[in-house]
């Protein structure tokens, strides 16, 4: 194998694992086709996924419910570190539908994921 085609497989294999590790790095994809908005809607499903969140036990949340608390804390303090793009848009309109819709509801989540209000310090306007 020539010096130069050597060169272009390591190339290639590092764009490889690096792509590879990228995407490891990110919250699944599996609930990105979940109807946000037809959600945000329905006052007994937003009531569902706020005592989903706000339980010490999983008891209440279905599995989308689980998911997401089980992330909740890191994707709040990060600003959506490991999001998928879907995920980047969703954060932000639950929470601003939250902060105006369900204030109280809001700051005990908050309270409880995100008590240094880091994501709240860095987009001042969901809360607007």
């Amino acid at each position: 194998m020539s010096r130069s085609t050597a060169t272009a497989v390591a190339a290639l294999l590092v764009a490889v694992a690096a792509r590879a590790a990228l995407a490891q790095d990110t919250y699944s994809s599996r609930f990105d086709g979940t109807d946000l908005d037809a959600i945000l809607a329905d006052e007994s499903r937003v009531d569902q996924y706020v005592r989903c969140f706000l339980a010490e036990k999983d008891d209440d949340c279905d599995e989308v419910g689980r998911r997401v608390k089980a992330v909740l804390a890191e994707a709040l303090t990060t600003d959506c570190a490991k999001c998928t793009e879907r995920q980047k848009v969703g954060l932000p309109k639950t929470v601003r539908f939250l902060a105006r819709e369900r204030p109280d509801a809001w700051q005990q989540i908050q309270g409880k994921f995100d008590p240094k209000r880091r994501y709240a310090a860095a987009h001042p306007e969901l809360s607007q």
